[in-house]
């Protein structure tokens, strides 16, 4: 199982996912938090997939979202009511973890971090580059050495 961690363009959060298991997200201030989140999403994602008779999911059950979204700030639980709109509902919720699953395609499952602030570079892995506008001007810097020449 092959993690990718990125880190958020503020510096403040680290992202993970799985390559090879599709909907597995997690968020953290410190990089060495990823890898027990991860270990805690797959288990939640194992033991519903053992309670439904269903298999692991592979990458060819990644969800798909074909919806352009624009945002400042996402919380989990502005998320997961978008998602209960996209025919998803909630599986397995706690303090830290949220489980989202297809209604049509039961096999695809979404992870997400339960938090008042979903890092950007999360929702952009969720949705795809293309889909996603992130308008926080708060947290964007302009580039001061670059110099104009009219």
């Amino acid at each position: 199982m092959k993690v990718i961690i990125k880190k958020e363009f503020d510096g403040n959060m680290y992202v993970g996912s799985c390559e090879n298991i599709p909907g597995c997200y997690v968020q953290a201030r410190q990089e060495n938090e990823i890898s027990s989140k991860i270990r805690k999403a797959l288990s939640i994602i194992k033991r519903n997939c053992e309670e439904r008779k269903q298999n692991f999911p592979s990458g060819n059950d990644r969800p798909l979202f074909d919806i352009r979204i624009r945002f400042d700030e996402l919380s989990t639980e502005q998320l997961i009511k978008f998602f209960e709109h996209q025919k998803y509902h909630l599986e397995y919720i706690d303090d830290d973890s949220a489980l989202m699953m297809n209604s049509s395609y039961p096999f695809n499952r979404v992870h997400l971090p339960r938090v008042h602030r979903l890092s950007p570079v999360l929702v952009r892995k969720m949705f795809g580059e293309q889909n996603t506008i992130y308008v926080g001007t708060n947290e964007l810097k302009l580039n001061t050495n670059v110099s104009s020449t009219a």
